[in-house]
């Protein structure tokens, strides 16, 4: 395996965990109504929307260097 493979690899993992953590935290807002775990939730939902954008912008780098197969 590359470390190009393993940095999409790992790209991947982390935007899962973010949108699982953010799902878990989103649902025990709505069981506890805690403010913080709303604000939580809505974080890690975002930040798993800046790994995707970030693990689109390395693709389209790697494809324009040419180091992709």
């Amino acid at each position: 395996m590359s470390l190009r493979q393993f940095h999409l690899v790992f790209v991947t993992v982390v935007t899962c965990l973010f949108l699982g953590l953010g799902g878990w935290l989103l649902k025990g807002y709505y069981d506890h109504q805690g403010g913080l775990l709303f604000w939580l939730g809505g974080g890690s939902f975002a930040a798993a929307l800046l790994v995707i954008v970030y693990g689109a912008w390395f693709l389209r780098k790697t494809r324009r260097l040419g180091l992709i197969e």
